[in-house]
């Protein structure tokens, strides 16, 4: 398997480019291993972040697996097959959202749970007031997301913790310019968010701790399964 050697300058995308170039051109088949990390920094001529930022994106892409203690392998039911309409830039949008949910999982799903531990008179009026916002913009894309943003921050604020507030309003603004490179529009579930919003309130004002973090989870799946949805094979993004 021979790979062209890219610019250190270059980001991950073009290692990925070279990657999914192996597999339209059949060089690279299904079920087939790639050679190791050391080796494909030297065909590359990159560091080792660089290569695993662009193999982990062609992860979630769906394309490759990783095997605990065998390597990186081709899926064996990987198909090039379907209409693909994605840039690279979208794939590393898709890869970075991927990342910051998770990170919004972890913290989110415990923050809502102090939320509906600790939560005042004022912090309920806050949320409330967001979520009546985000009901009255489903028509208006660009508010519906600022709404969005207002309403996990004020979930946030609601923990009590001021180090939750003050990451997750910068995660969550990270998340949502993100979602800006990558076909806002096709990110929102409007009505299946609004509804998972409504249960996550609901359970802050009743105390319900557990029940609280369960529909937040879902509610943040919301994305995750949309961007999946929204990843198909290959074939035309490469230009074949």
């Amino acid at each position: 398997m021979n790979y062209r050697m890219v610019k250190r300058s270059s980001t991950p995308e073009l290692v990925m480019n070279e990657i999914l170039n192996s597999i339209m051109t059949g060089e690279l088949k299904p079920g087939d291993r790639l050679p190791p990390e050391r080796e494909l920094t030297k065909m590359f001529g990159v560091g080792r972040s660089t290569l695993r930022e662009a193999t982990s994106a062609l992860v979630r892409m769906g394309c490759l697996e990783v095997i605990q203690g065998k390597g990186t392998f081709l899926k064996k039911d990987f198909e090039p097959a379907q209409p693909f309409a994605m840039s690279l830039g979208d794939l590393q949008a898709a890869a970075n959202i991927f990342d910051l949910i998770e990170i919004r999982e972890i913290l989110e799903c415990n923050g809502v749970m102090l939320a509906a531990r600790r939560a005042d008179a004022d912090d309920v009026r806050r949320i409330k007031d967001t979520l009546a916002k985000m009901k009255g913009a489903v028509q208006d894309v660009q508010k519906f997301s600022e709404y969005d943003f207002e309403f996990h921050v004020a979930l946030a604020k609601a923990s009590g913790n001021g180090m939750i507030h003050e990451m997750m309003s910068w995660i969550v603004r990270k998340v949502h310019e993100e979602y800006e490179k990558f076909r806002p529009k096709a990110l929102f579930q409007m009505d299946e968010a609004i509804s998972t919003a409504e249960e996550i309130v609901s359970c802050v004002v009743r105390g319900e701790e557990e029940e609280a973090a369960r529909w937040m989870r879902g509610h943040l799946n919301l994305v995750t399964a949309e961007v999946k949805r929204m990843m198909p094979d290959i074939k035309s993004f490469m230009g074949r």
